[in-house]
Protein backbone atom coordinates (compact mmCIF):
# COMPACT_ATOMS: atom_id res chain seq x y z
CA UNK A 1 0.00 0.00 0.00
CA UNK A 2 1.22 3.36 -0.99
CA UNK A 3 -0.11 6.58 0.41
CA UNK A 4 0.54 9.99 -1.09
CA UNK A 5 2.51 12.85 0.58
CA UNK A 6 -1.16 14.35 1.38
CA UNK A 7 -2.49 11.00 3.08
CA UNK A 8 0.65 10.67 5.24
CA UNK A 9 0.46 14.41 6.52
CA UNK A 10 -2.90 13.90 7.34
CA UNK A 11 -2.16 10.67 9.37
CA UNK A 12 0.13 12.23 10.93
CA UNK A 13 -1.40 15.48 11.99
CA UNK A 14 -3.64 13.04 14.09
CA UNK A 15 -1.16 11.36 15.79
CA UNK A 16 -2.09 11.18 19.73
CA UNK A 17 -5.72 10.34 18.90
CA UNK A 18 -5.77 6.92 19.57
CA UNK A 19 -4.16 8.57 23.68
CA UNK A 20 -6.79 11.15 23.39
CA UNK A 21 -9.50 7.81 22.73
CA UNK A 22 -8.03 6.18 25.59
CA UNK A 23 -7.67 8.75 28.17
CA UNK A 24 -11.32 9.35 27.44
CA UNK A 25 -11.97 6.32 28.72
CA UNK A 26 -9.74 5.83 31.32
CA UNK A 27 -10.65 9.08 32.84
CA UNK A 28 -13.91 10.33 32.24
CA UNK A 29 -15.74 11.20 35.25
CA UNK A 30 -19.27 9.51 34.86
CA UNK A 31 -20.59 13.28 36.02
CA UNK A 32 -18.95 14.41 32.75
CA UNK A 33 -21.60 12.68 30.29
CA UNK A 34 -24.87 14.51 30.01
CA UNK A 35 -28.31 13.48 31.22
CA UNK A 36 -29.65 12.81 27.58
CA UNK A 37 -26.85 11.30 26.55
CA UNK A 38 -26.88 9.03 29.28
CA UNK A 39 -30.72 8.85 29.17
CA UNK A 40 -30.25 7.97 24.93
CA UNK A 41 -28.09 4.79 25.72
CA UNK A 42 -30.30 3.28 28.90
CA UNK A 43 -32.88 2.85 26.09
CA UNK A 44 -30.44 1.37 23.78
CA UNK A 45 -29.12 -0.67 27.05
CA UNK A 46 -33.11 -2.15 27.11
CA UNK A 47 -33.92 -2.55 23.40
CA UNK A 48 -30.23 -4.13 23.25
CA UNK A 49 -32.06 -6.87 25.88
CA UNK A 50 -34.73 -6.81 24.40
CA UNK A 51 -33.95 -8.28 20.69
CA UNK A 52 -31.38 -10.20 22.09
CA UNK A 53 -33.17 -12.74 24.02
CA UNK A 54 -35.66 -12.95 21.15
CA UNK A 55 -32.78 -13.72 18.95
CA UNK A 56 -31.23 -16.51 20.92
CA UNK A 57 -34.42 -18.45 21.20
CA UNK A 58 -35.67 -17.87 18.06
CA UNK A 59 -33.45 -16.66 15.30
CA UNK A 60 -33.11 -19.74 12.73
CA UNK A 61 -28.83 -19.03 13.06
CA UNK A 62 -28.97 -19.04 16.96
CA UNK A 63 -28.61 -23.01 17.33
CA UNK A 64 -25.78 -23.09 14.95
CA UNK A 65 -24.18 -20.30 16.38
CA UNK A 66 -24.38 -22.01 19.88
CA UNK A 67 -23.06 -25.08 19.14
CA UNK A 68 -20.28 -23.87 17.20
CA UNK A 69 -19.11 -21.29 20.41
CA UNK A 70 -20.12 -24.21 23.12
CA UNK A 71 -17.23 -26.45 21.22
CA UNK A 72 -14.67 -23.82 22.13
CA UNK A 73 -15.03 -25.26 25.69
CA UNK A 74 -17.94 -27.67 26.61
CA UNK A 75 -17.43 -27.36 30.20
CA UNK A 76 -16.71 -23.57 30.73
CA UNK A 77 -19.84 -21.52 32.31
CA UNK A 78 -20.73 -18.92 35.08
CA UNK A 79 -21.08 -15.85 32.02
CA UNK A 80 -24.77 -14.70 31.13
CA UNK A 81 -26.02 -14.63 27.49
CA UNK A 82 -29.20 -12.88 27.53
CA UNK A 83 -32.34 -15.09 26.46
CA UNK A 84 -30.64 -18.26 27.32
CA UNK A 85 -30.92 -20.56 30.73
CA UNK A 86 -26.93 -22.11 30.30
CA UNK A 87 -23.95 -20.15 31.17
CA UNK A 88 -20.66 -19.48 29.12
CA UNK A 89 -17.35 -18.60 29.34
CA UNK A 90 -16.66 -14.73 29.34
CA UNK A 91 -15.53 -15.48 25.98
CA UNK A 92 -18.38 -17.23 24.74
CA UNK A 93 -20.95 -14.88 26.53
CA UNK A 94 -19.33 -11.96 24.70
CA UNK A 95 -19.13 -13.43 21.67
CA UNK A 96 -22.87 -15.13 21.47
CA UNK A 97 -24.51 -11.67 23.08
CA UNK A 98 -22.79 -9.60 20.20
CA UNK A 99 -24.17 -12.44 17.42
CA UNK A 100 -27.40 -12.57 19.36
CA UNK A 101 -27.62 -8.63 19.59
CA UNK A 102 -27.31 -8.28 15.43
CA UNK A 103 -28.73 -11.22 13.82
CA UNK A 104 -32.55 -9.45 13.25
CA UNK A 105 -30.97 -6.25 12.50
CA UNK A 106 -32.96 -4.77 15.19
CA UNK A 107 -30.65 -2.98 16.95
CA UNK A 108 -29.68 0.52 17.78
CA UNK A 109 -27.93 2.60 14.75
CA UNK A 110 -25.49 5.42 14.51
CA UNK A 111 -25.85 7.53 12.15
CA UNK A 112 -22.82 9.81 12.57
CA UNK A 113 -21.09 6.59 13.09
CA UNK A 114 -22.82 4.77 10.28
CA UNK A 115 -22.78 1.82 12.73
CA UNK A 116 -24.62 -0.20 15.36
CA UNK A 117 -22.65 0.66 18.72
CA UNK A 118 -24.35 -1.61 20.73
CA UNK A 119 -24.25 -5.02 19.15
CA UNK A 120 -20.30 -4.59 19.95
CA UNK A 121 -20.26 -2.48 23.14
CA UNK A 122 -22.62 -3.76 25.40
CA UNK A 123 -22.10 -7.71 25.45
CA UNK A 124 -17.99 -6.50 26.31
CA UNK A 125 -19.39 -4.42 28.91
CA UNK A 126 -21.97 -7.27 30.49
CA UNK A 127 -19.37 -10.03 30.84
CA UNK A 128 -17.03 -7.71 32.67
CA UNK A 129 -19.02 -6.31 35.04
CA UNK A 130 -20.83 -9.25 35.85
CA UNK A 131 -16.86 -10.81 36.43
CA UNK A 132 -16.19 -7.66 38.35
CA UNK A 133 -19.64 -6.83 39.84
CA UNK A 134 -19.47 -3.05 39.64
CA UNK A 135 -22.53 -1.22 40.11
CA UNK A 136 -25.26 -0.30 37.37
CA UNK A 137 -23.92 2.82 37.54
CA UNK A 138 -20.44 2.00 36.30
CA UNK A 139 -22.00 -0.07 33.97
CA UNK A 140 -24.02 2.90 32.15
CA UNK A 141 -21.04 4.92 32.20
CA UNK A 142 -18.71 2.18 30.52
CA UNK A 143 -20.50 1.54 28.02
CA UNK A 144 -21.87 5.35 27.22
CA UNK A 145 -17.78 5.66 26.66
CA UNK A 146 -17.87 2.74 24.33
CA UNK A 147 -20.38 3.73 22.18
CA UNK A 148 -18.76 7.42 22.43
CA UNK A 149 -15.76 5.57 20.83
CA UNK A 150 -16.66 3.20 18.59
CA UNK A 151 -19.10 5.87 16.94
CA UNK A 152 -16.41 8.64 16.66
CA UNK A 153 -14.06 6.01 14.89
CA UNK A 154 -17.31 5.06 12.64
CA UNK A 155 -17.27 8.66 12.14
CA UNK A 156 -13.82 8.71 10.36
CA UNK A 157 -14.39 5.98 8.63
CA UNK A 158 -17.00 7.62 6.62
CA UNK A 159 -19.69 5.43 4.56
CA UNK A 160 -16.69 4.92 1.94
CA UNK A 161 -15.61 2.10 4.55
CA UNK A 162 -18.55 0.13 2.93
CA UNK A 163 -17.39 1.21 -0.60
CA UNK A 164 -13.95 -1.15 0.43
CA UNK A 165 -16.20 -3.49 1.52
CA UNK A 166 -15.86 -3.33 5.75
CA UNK A 167 -18.54 -3.45 7.98
CA UNK A 168 -17.70 0.08 10.41
CA UNK A 169 -20.22 -1.70 13.38
CA UNK A 170 -17.20 -4.66 13.54
CA UNK A 171 -14.48 -2.55 12.53
CA UNK A 172 -15.07 0.54 14.86
CA UNK A 173 -16.90 -1.75 17.36
CA UNK A 174 -13.57 -3.65 19.26
CA UNK A 175 -12.39 -0.25 19.50
CA UNK A 176 -15.42 0.68 21.25
CA UNK A 177 -15.80 -2.38 23.22
CA UNK A 178 -12.33 -2.01 24.20
CA UNK A 179 -12.69 1.36 25.65
CA UNK A 180 -16.28 0.21 27.81
CA UNK A 181 -14.22 -3.13 29.22
CA UNK A 182 -11.26 -1.83 29.54
CA UNK A 183 -13.22 1.04 32.00
CA UNK A 184 -14.58 -0.99 33.81
CA UNK A 185 -11.12 -3.26 34.83
CA UNK A 186 -9.87 0.18 35.70
CA UNK A 187 -7.07 0.17 33.05
CA UNK A 188 -5.19 3.36 32.67
CA UNK A 189 -5.12 5.21 29.90
CA UNK A 190 -1.57 3.84 28.77
CA UNK A 191 -2.72 0.30 29.18
CA UNK A 192 -6.13 1.04 27.55
CA UNK A 193 -4.08 2.67 24.24
CA UNK A 194 -1.95 -0.76 23.64
CA UNK A 195 -5.29 -2.77 23.99
CA UNK A 196 -6.59 -0.41 21.01
CA UNK A 197 -3.05 -1.04 19.58
CA UNK A 198 -3.53 -5.05 19.45
CA UNK A 199 -7.15 -4.31 18.70
CA UNK A 200 -5.91 -2.67 15.29
CA UNK A 201 -5.44 -5.91 14.01
CA UNK A 202 -8.14 -7.94 15.29
CA UNK A 203 -10.59 -5.27 13.29
CA UNK A 204 -12.77 -6.88 10.75
CA UNK A 205 -15.87 -7.71 9.00
CA UNK A 206 -16.17 -8.61 5.53
CA UNK A 207 -19.62 -7.72 3.49
CA UNK A 208 -19.49 -10.42 1.38
CA UNK A 209 -21.74 -12.02 3.02
CA UNK A 210 -24.37 -9.55 0.26
CA UNK A 211 -23.18 -12.11 -2.19
CA UNK A 212 -25.69 -14.77 -0.20
CA UNK A 213 -27.06 -13.76 2.56
CA UNK A 214 -24.36 -15.37 5.01
CA UNK A 215 -24.79 -15.62 8.59
CA UNK A 216 -21.39 -14.03 8.64
CA UNK A 217 -22.79 -10.13 9.48
CA UNK A 218 -24.76 -11.78 12.34
CA UNK A 219 -21.59 -12.81 13.96
CA UNK A 220 -19.33 -9.47 13.08
CA UNK A 221 -20.46 -7.55 16.49
CA UNK A 222 -19.69 -11.36 18.07
CA UNK A 223 -16.32 -11.97 17.00
CA UNK A 224 -15.46 -7.65 17.83
CA UNK A 225 -16.56 -8.27 21.33
CA UNK A 226 -15.03 -11.62 22.01
CA UNK A 227 -11.96 -10.31 20.25
CA UNK A 228 -11.99 -6.95 22.73
CA UNK A 229 -11.22 -9.04 25.55
CA UNK A 230 -8.26 -10.64 24.05
CA UNK A 231 -6.39 -7.38 22.95
CA UNK A 232 -7.43 -6.36 26.67
CA UNK A 233 -5.80 -9.47 28.15
CA UNK A 234 -2.85 -9.08 26.16
CA UNK A 235 -2.35 -5.35 27.00
CA UNK A 236 -3.00 -5.98 30.36
CA UNK A 237 0.07 -8.71 30.46
CA UNK A 238 2.74 -6.03 28.65
CA UNK A 239 2.55 -7.26 25.40
CA UNK A 240 3.97 -4.60 23.43
CA UNK A 241 1.31 -2.88 20.93
CA UNK A 242 1.59 -0.86 17.71
CA UNK A 243 1.16 2.92 18.12
CA UNK A 244 -1.76 5.00 16.67
CA UNK A 245 -3.36 1.89 15.09
CA UNK A 246 -6.27 4.07 13.91
CA UNK A 247 -5.20 7.29 12.14
CA UNK A 248 -0.99 6.19 11.47
CA UNK A 249 0.58 5.69 8.17
CA UNK A 250 -0.69 2.29 8.07
CA UNK A 251 -3.97 2.03 10.29
CA UNK A 252 -7.12 1.43 10.30
CA UNK A 253 -7.85 5.08 8.46
CA UNK A 254 -5.09 4.28 5.84
CA UNK A 255 -6.89 0.49 5.18
CA UNK A 256 -10.16 0.51 5.78
CA UNK A 257 -11.82 3.27 3.72
CA UNK A 258 -11.58 5.28 0.50
CA UNK A 259 -12.31 9.02 2.32
CA UNK A 260 -11.12 9.04 5.82
CA UNK A 261 -11.90 11.82 7.85
CA UNK A 262 -9.54 11.66 11.13
CA UNK A 263 -11.05 14.82 12.32
CA UNK A 264 -13.70 12.96 13.06
CA UNK A 265 -11.97 11.10 16.07
CA UNK A 266 -11.06 14.02 18.49
CA UNK A 267 -12.60 17.17 17.70
CA UNK A 268 -14.96 18.08 20.30
CA UNK A 269 -13.98 14.99 22.30
CA UNK A 270 -15.41 14.83 25.79
CA UNK A 271 -17.82 18.15 24.81
CA UNK A 272 -19.84 16.83 21.35
CA UNK A 273 -21.34 13.11 22.29
CA UNK A 274 -21.92 11.20 18.99
CA UNK A 275 -23.47 8.65 21.40
CA UNK A 276 -26.45 10.79 22.16
CA UNK A 277 -26.93 10.71 18.77
CA UNK A 278 -27.77 6.80 18.84
CA UNK A 279 -31.48 5.84 17.15
CA UNK A 280 -33.73 3.19 18.11
CA UNK A 281 -34.88 0.87 14.90
CA UNK A 282 -38.52 0.83 14.37
CA UNK A 283 -38.32 -2.38 11.65
CA UNK A 284 -35.98 -5.33 11.86
CA UNK A 285 -34.22 -4.63 8.46
CA UNK A 286 -30.96 -2.35 7.48
CA UNK A 287 -31.65 0.99 8.56
CA UNK A 288 -30.43 2.07 5.05
CA UNK A 289 -34.55 0.74 3.97
CA UNK A 290 -35.89 2.63 6.63
CA UNK A 291 -36.52 5.64 5.54
CA UNK A 292 -38.82 4.41 1.83
CA UNK A 293 -40.56 1.64 4.95
CA UNK A 294 -41.37 5.26 6.55
CA UNK A 295 -42.45 6.77 3.21
CA UNK A 296 -44.43 3.39 1.69
CA UNK A 297 -46.07 3.60 4.91
CA UNK A 298 -47.38 7.40 4.58
CA UNK A 299 -47.84 7.06 0.64
CA UNK A 300 -50.43 3.67 1.03
CA UNK A 301 -52.83 5.81 3.26
CA UNK A 302 -53.86 7.55 -0.07
CA UNK A 303 -54.98 4.43 -2.01
CA UNK A 304 -57.74 2.64 -1.73
CA UNK A 305 -56.68 -1.26 -0.91
CA UNK A 306 -57.50 -2.68 -4.43
CA UNK A 307 -55.08 -0.52 -5.95
CA UNK A 308 -52.31 -1.34 -3.88
CA UNK A 309 -51.34 -4.25 -5.69
CA UNK A 310 -51.34 -2.58 -9.00
CA UNK A 311 -49.43 0.74 -8.10
CA UNK A 312 -45.77 1.27 -9.32
CA UNK A 313 -43.56 2.71 -6.88
CA UNK A 314 -40.32 5.25 -7.64
CA UNK A 315 -37.88 5.25 -4.82
CA UNK A 316 -35.01 7.44 -5.12
CA UNK A 317 -31.72 6.71 -2.41
CA UNK A 318 -28.36 7.78 -1.79
CA UNK A 319 -25.57 5.82 -3.69
CA UNK A 320 -24.07 4.47 -0.68
CA UNK A 321 -27.96 2.95 0.11
CA UNK A 322 -28.28 1.79 -3.53
CA UNK A 323 -25.15 -0.03 -3.10
CA UNK A 324 -26.31 -1.97 0.01
CA UNK A 325 -29.75 -2.49 -0.46
CA UNK A 326 -30.74 -0.80 -3.70
CA UNK A 327 -29.43 -2.65 -6.88
CA UNK A 328 -31.50 -4.73 -9.03
CA UNK A 329 -29.71 -7.66 -8.39
CA UNK A 330 -31.68 -11.25 -8.04
CA UNK A 331 -31.08 -11.71 -4.53
CA UNK A 332 -32.71 -8.67 -3.55
CA UNK A 333 -36.09 -9.00 -6.48
CA UNK A 334 -36.23 -12.46 -5.47
CA UNK A 335 -34.77 -12.97 -1.71
CA UNK A 336 -33.81 -16.30 -0.99
CA UNK A 337 -33.50 -15.76 2.99
CA UNK A 338 -33.75 -12.84 5.37
CA UNK A 339 -30.58 -11.99 5.07
CA UNK A 340 -31.33 -11.28 1.76
CA UNK A 341 -34.79 -10.00 2.43
CA UNK A 342 -32.66 -7.34 5.26
CA UNK A 343 -30.87 -6.10 2.52
CA UNK A 344 -33.32 -5.88 -0.20
CA UNK A 345 -35.42 -2.51 -0.17
CA UNK A 346 -37.94 -4.48 -3.12
CA UNK A 347 -38.77 -6.40 -0.13
CA UNK A 348 -39.28 -4.62 2.54
CA UNK A 349 -41.22 -1.92 0.60
CA UNK A 350 -43.25 -4.08 -1.02
CA UNK A 351 -44.10 -5.88 2.33
CA UNK A 352 -44.49 -2.36 3.78
CA UNK A 353 -47.13 -1.21 1.20
CA UNK A 354 -48.92 -4.51 1.16
CA UNK A 355 -49.14 -5.46 4.47
CA UNK A 356 -49.60 -1.74 6.33
CA UNK A 357 -45.93 -2.79 8.75
CA UNK A 358 -42.50 -4.76 8.86
CA UNK A 359 -42.27 -6.63 11.95
CA UNK A 360 -39.92 -10.26 12.36
CA UNK A 361 -42.81 -12.33 11.24
CA UNK A 362 -42.79 -10.78 8.05
CA UNK A 363 -40.20 -13.38 6.77
CA UNK A 364 -41.39 -16.15 7.49
CA UNK A 365 -45.12 -15.24 6.24
CA UNK A 366 -43.58 -13.30 3.14
CA UNK A 367 -40.85 -14.91 1.87
CA UNK A 368 -40.57 -16.49 -1.57
CA UNK A 369 -44.63 -15.41 -2.08
CA UNK A 370 -45.95 -14.16 -5.12
CA UNK A 371 -47.42 -11.17 -3.69
CA UNK A 372 -43.98 -9.66 -2.68
CA UNK A 373 -42.17 -11.06 -5.97
CA UNK A 374 -44.50 -9.49 -8.03
CA UNK A 375 -44.93 -6.32 -5.62
CA UNK A 376 -40.99 -6.26 -6.23
CA UNK A 377 -41.12 -5.70 -9.88
CA UNK A 378 -42.98 -2.83 -9.52
CA UNK A 379 -40.79 -1.06 -7.70
CA UNK A 380 -37.85 0.79 -9.58
CA UNK A 381 -35.19 2.44 -7.78
CA UNK A 382 -33.25 5.16 -8.78
CA UNK A 383 -29.63 7.34 -7.29
CA UNK A 384 -29.63 10.76 -6.70
CA UNK A 385 -26.02 11.93 -4.96
CA UNK A 386 -27.49 14.88 -3.28
CA UNK A 387 -29.68 12.88 -0.61
CA UNK A 388 -28.17 11.95 2.34
CA UNK A 389 -27.21 7.96 2.81
CA UNK A 390 -30.44 7.16 5.30
CA UNK A 391 -32.68 9.35 3.38
CA UNK A 392 -35.22 8.73 0.35
CA UNK A 393 -38.44 10.14 -1.88
CA UNK A 394 -40.72 7.81 -3.33
CA UNK A 395 -43.33 7.99 -5.80
CA UNK A 396 -46.56 6.25 -6.07
CA UNK A 397 -48.78 5.41 -8.98
CA UNK A 398 -51.84 3.73 -9.77
CA UNK A 399 -54.86 3.29 -12.10
CA UNK A 400 -57.49 5.26 -10.66
CA UNK A 401 -55.88 6.29 -7.43
CA UNK A 402 -53.71 9.46 -9.43
CA UNK A 403 -49.44 9.78 -8.00
CA UNK A 404 -48.59 10.88 -5.04
CA UNK A 405 -44.97 11.82 -3.84
CA UNK A 406 -43.25 12.08 -0.35
CA UNK A 407 -39.45 12.75 0.68
CA UNK A 408 -38.19 11.41 4.15
CA UNK A 409 -34.67 12.81 4.68
CA UNK A 410 -34.85 11.00 8.11
CA UNK A 411 -36.16 7.51 9.25
CA UNK A 412 -38.47 7.27 11.61
CA UNK A 413 -36.04 6.33 15.39
CA UNK A 414 -33.89 9.12 14.66
CA UNK A 415 -33.02 11.43 17.26
CA UNK A 416 -35.29 14.20 15.78
CA UNK A 417 -37.80 11.64 15.32
CA UNK A 418 -37.04 9.56 18.20
CA UNK A 419 -39.43 6.48 19.86
CA UNK A 420 -41.33 7.56 22.31
CA UNK A 421 -40.46 5.94 25.63
CA UNK A 422 -44.06 4.31 25.72
CA UNK A 423 -42.65 3.01 22.23
CA UNK A 424 -39.39 2.07 23.38
CA UNK A 425 -40.76 0.13 26.31
CA UNK A 426 -43.78 -1.67 23.82
CA UNK A 427 -40.72 -2.92 21.48
CA UNK A 428 -38.58 -4.49 24.40
CA UNK A 429 -42.22 -5.92 25.64
CA UNK A 430 -43.00 -6.99 22.29
CA UNK A 431 -39.39 -9.39 21.98
CA UNK A 432 -38.68 -10.31 25.16
CA UNK A 433 -42.09 -11.73 26.56
CA UNK A 434 -42.39 -14.56 24.32
CA UNK A 435 -38.53 -15.31 25.85
CA UNK A 436 -39.61 -14.28 29.90
CA UNK A 437 -43.57 -14.37 29.66
CA UNK A 438 -45.11 -10.99 30.26
CA UNK A 439 -44.67 -10.82 34.37
CA UNK A 440 -41.08 -10.98 33.99
CA UNK A 441 -40.78 -9.08 31.13
CA UNK A 442 -42.26 -6.47 32.43
CA UNK A 443 -39.71 -6.65 35.67
CA UNK A 444 -36.65 -6.61 33.54
CA UNK A 445 -37.75 -3.73 32.06
CA UNK A 446 -38.56 -1.72 35.00
CA UNK A 447 -34.99 -3.12 36.29
CA UNK A 448 -33.15 -1.85 33.42
CA UNK A 449 -34.67 1.37 33.09
CA UNK A 450 -33.19 2.49 36.49
CA UNK A 451 -30.37 0.28 36.16
CA UNK A 452 -28.14 3.10 37.34
CA UNK A 453 -29.72 2.38 40.65
CA UNK A 454 -28.50 -0.80 40.84
CA UNK A 455 -25.52 -1.88 43.25
CA UNK A 456 -24.96 -5.41 42.30
CA UNK A 457 -24.50 -5.31 37.94
CA UNK A 458 -23.74 -8.76 38.32
CA UNK A 459 -27.35 -9.46 40.10
CA UNK A 460 -29.16 -7.61 37.39
CA UNK A 461 -26.40 -9.21 34.29
CA UNK A 462 -27.90 -12.75 35.84
CA UNK A 463 -31.38 -11.67 35.91
CA UNK A 464 -31.33 -11.77 32.08
CA UNK A 465 -31.14 -15.59 31.41
CA UNK A 466 -34.26 -17.35 30.11
CA UNK A 467 -36.20 -18.27 33.52
CA UNK A 468 -35.96 -22.29 34.72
Amino acid sequence: MTLTPSEIVAARAHDGATAELAALAATTAGSAIPEPVRACVRDCLVDFVGHTAFSAQFAESSPAFIAGTRDLDMQGGGFTVVGLRDTFTRQQATLLNGAFAHTMDFDDTNGAGVLHPGAPVIPAALAEAEQRDVDGKALLDAIVIGYEVACRIGAALNTSAYERGFHNTSVAGIFGAVAAAGRLRGMDASTIEAAFGIAGSLASGSMQYLENGAWNKRLHPGFAAHNAMLALSYAHAGVIAATEPIAGRFGLLAGYTNAARPEQLINGLGTQWLAGQTALKPYPSCRLTHAAIDAALSLRERFVRDALSNARLYVTISPTAHKIVGEALEAKLAPRNIVDAQFSLYFQVACAWLDGGIEWQSYERRLGTTEIATMAHRISVTVDPDLAPGGCRLRAEADGGGRHDIEVLVPSGEPSTPLSQAGVRSKFLSLATPVYGSAYATEIANRLQRIERESSAAAAIASLRAPV
